[in-house]
């Protein structure tokens, strides 16, 4: 039996004749989304498929311990997936930067809006979404960089300060949770825009929230502390563009991802 913690192969699902089961002490294969799950629930599962990149949610002990095998996308389903993201990232900040630019044809009138090529992003974290954010980006601004293994940490707090646009792309870890704390969104310009398609758990909500209150900056998330987002920085409305965790969510992706599923289903059963 199959055990998808995400909804995103529901339709898939529906088409192909797979023994799935709600009931996690019945399942053999586990299929992560971003969600966490209760591993010791999961009595019997062999095998787990992580449709994603990020291990936050991985207990990768429990999983040693029982000698369960983890299987992540192929190297062509993660290109779909990093191309998409960072696509996705840049429409997101696009939009917002022009929001309301197109004027009113209906009035004919017209709204004059800032050049965004005298603007400055800056990616953090240049691993394999951000180095592809970096490249299209390039098209549009200026883009400065910043990653642990190329920078010094104090070479940072000049490079927050000078942006019109932050973006971040590094994984979350013991070392990254709260990255962005009430110091480092000190260094935030007033009315930067503050982008996260990688994990929510990388700003401290609570200094976010404060930072949104008492400044001119907006800010576009893609991922949340809690995921369906309920929390307080749901009442700013625009200043806190969401997007329900779609930035990887293209047919092209899924697809890919359900066929590796299928194929890790085959092995488990055939073994």
């Amino acid at each position: 039996m199959i055990y998808f913690n995400t909804h995103t192969f529901d339709g898939f699902i529906r088409d192909q004749n797979l023994p799935v089961t709600d009931n996690p002490d019945e399942a053999l294969l586990l299929v992560l989304g971003a969600k966490k799950v209760d591993y010791p629930a999961f009595g019997r599962i062999k095998a787990v498929y992580r449709f994603g990149i990020g291990t936050d949610n991985i207990d990768f002990e429990f999983l040693r311990q029982r000698s369960i095998s983890i299987h992540f996308p192929g190297d062509e389903t993660k290109h779909i997936l990093y191309d998409a993201t960072a696509s996705f990232t840049v429409y997101g900040i696009l939009s917002i930067l022009y929001q309301g630019a197109f004027g009113d044809v209906d009035a004919w009138k017209k709204k004059q809006r800032d050049y965004v090529g005298n603007k400055t992003a800056l990616v953090i974290g240049t691993g394999n979404i951000g180095s592809r954010v970096v490249e299209k980006m390039n098209v549009f601004m200026k883009v400065n960089t910043y990653d642990i293994r190329t920078n010094k940490p104090e070479e940072l707090g000049p490079l927050v300060r000078k942006a019109d646009v932050v973006t971040t792309h590094i994984p979350l870890n013991s070392e990254t949770e709260r990255f962005f704390d009430e110091e480092k969104l000190s260094w935030v310009k007033g009315d930067a825009l503050i982008v996260n398609t990688a994990r929510g758990g990388l700003f401290d909500e609570d200094a976010l929230y404060a930072k949104l209150q008492t400044s001119n900056c907006s800010a576009f998330f893609d991922v949340f502390w809690q995921e369906p987002y309920q929390g307080k920085l749901k009442e700013l409305g625009e200043r806190f563009f969401m997007t329900p965790h779609s930035a990887s969510n293209t047919k092209e992706f899924v697809s890919a991802g359900f066929r590796e599923i299928l194929t890790v289903w085959e092995e488990l059963t055939n073994a």
